[in-house]
């Protein structure tokens, strides 16, 4: 008898499940890579995620190596720099189509101790 039940009110549940619209806010593949594109043309991401270690293998190349080093390092690093943000970019893409839109990378920041200028300490007297 309680199996009859519970199957009789799963059933209810299932179907006013399937019935109701879904919340999630899903977009297509295209439309989350010409978001993701916008934000990241905006912010200037490809430039940072693909130019820093280009720079950052340019200079240890040279140092290492001089001016072959430089070049090769550069090359490096910006190989290294092009799949960084290919990874980045499709995790973004993911998410907008999962989620809307992109989720916010947290930062956190610890506040440094506030110190006491030194003309206002306390001296012995």
């Amino acid at each position: 008898m309680r199996i009859r039940r519970f199957t009789g009110l799963a059933s209810a549940v299932l179907a006013i499940g399937i019935a109701r619209p879904s919340t999630a806010a899903q977009t297509t593949h295209a439309e989350a890579k010409a978001r993701v594109e916008a934000k990241d043309a905006k912010t200037h991401n490809k430039l940072k995620t693909e130019g820093v270690p280009t720079a950052a293998g340019a200079v240890a190349g040279g140092a290492a190596a001089g001016p072959a080093g430089a070049f090769a390092g550069a090359k490096m690093g910006h190989a290294a720099g092009t799949v960084i943000h290919g990874v980045k970019k499709h995790h973004d893409i993911k998410e907008v189509e999962k989620h809307g839109t992109p989720r916010h990378r947290v930062i956190r920041r610890t506040r440094p101790a506030r110190t006491r200028p030194t003309a206002r300490r306390h001296t012995l007297r």
